[in-house]
């Protein structure tokens, strides 16, 4: 385990397990984070594009639902990871107005809006204790958990007027 954590330069091997927790669990499922038929169709609209880096006048095979992935997929993907990454950043912003350290800060958002809440006390190289977290503190982690586990993509689409002319 040493070995390996000063091969790799990471003091902690949290930084894996946020990653983990970012990208969430299955589509049908209750975990947070990004799900992973999102981060899918980000890594298949990424893979294409390097394609056709390489070979430009290519064409894709993989039939109509291939295209429709890497089209409109990676598309609403990608907005819903901004959607993620801006959460986490007024979050961690939200956070360290009330004093706590930037990386106990970032662990304690992406833990809420992943709806991962052990991850906290993993993933920094100093365990978060939530009991010794303020009032405040634990206010804009439950609404951040409520942010989390509520489809931020949907919620816009119903605001939308476009959703209801059609």
């Amino acid at each position: 385990m040493g070995g390996a954590q000063s091969w790799s330069g990471l003091e902690t091997s949290g930084l894996i397990l946020v990653g983990v927790a970012i990208m969430g669990g299955g589509v049908a499922t209750t975990a947070g984070g990004l799900k992973l038929l999102r981060v899918y169709a980000l890594y298949k609209h990424g893979a294409r594009e390097i394609e056709r880096l390489v070979h430009p006048h290519s064409v894709a095979g993989a039939g109509r639902l291939g295209r429709r992935i890497r089209r409109e997929g990676a598309f609403v993907a990608w907005i819903f990871f901004m959607l993620f990454l801006s959460s986490i950043a007024v979050v961690v912003l939200a956070l360290t107005a009330t004093g706590l350290p930037f990386e106990q800060a970032l662990m304690l958002a992406i833990a809420a809006l992943a709806t991962c809440g052990p991850l906290a006390s993993v993933a920094g190289t100093d365990p978060v204790i939530y009991l010794a977290l303020g009032d405040a503190t634990k206010m804009i982690l439950c609404a951040a958990m409520i942010v989390g586990r509520m489809e931020s993509l949907v919620f816009l689409a119903v605001l939308s007027p476009g959703f209801w002319r059609n």
